[in-house]
């Protein structure tokens, strides 16, 4: 999973996450810090770190699994977007009729 889709997740899921995980994913995820950064950082081992993330990961992953908010949300993003396509061509078609009475 990229940072892009783990930041989405945690936009969506994180505030689930215990305040622990919840800074180290914000420092991993909105800071773009490295495993050892964050350990400096907080004063706790890269291994911790390490677990830390991907035990909350798995977490956002497991919370998307059951509750398919951002798959819904895509979805409806699709939906608007054909809408919106869809009315461009009818405006299109429209005008290619004035056009073609008008001669």
């Amino acid at each position: 999973m990229n940072n892009i889709q783990v930041n989405d997740l945690m936009d969506v899921y994180g505030s689930l996450l215990t305040s622990r995980q919840q800074e180290i994913m914000d420092l991993y995820t909105k800071e773009d810090l490295s495993y050892s950064e964050i350990a400096q950082e907080l004063g706790i081992s890269r291994t911790a770190v390490m677990d830390a993330v991907h035990k909350s990961v798995q977490l956002l992953e497991k919370y998307e699994k059951n509750i398919k908010f951002l798959q819904f949300k895509t979805e409806i993003y699709s939906i608007i977007e054909l809408s919106v396509t869809l009315e461009e061509c009818k405006r299109s078609l429209n005008e290619l009729l004035t056009l073609q009475q008008e001669e």
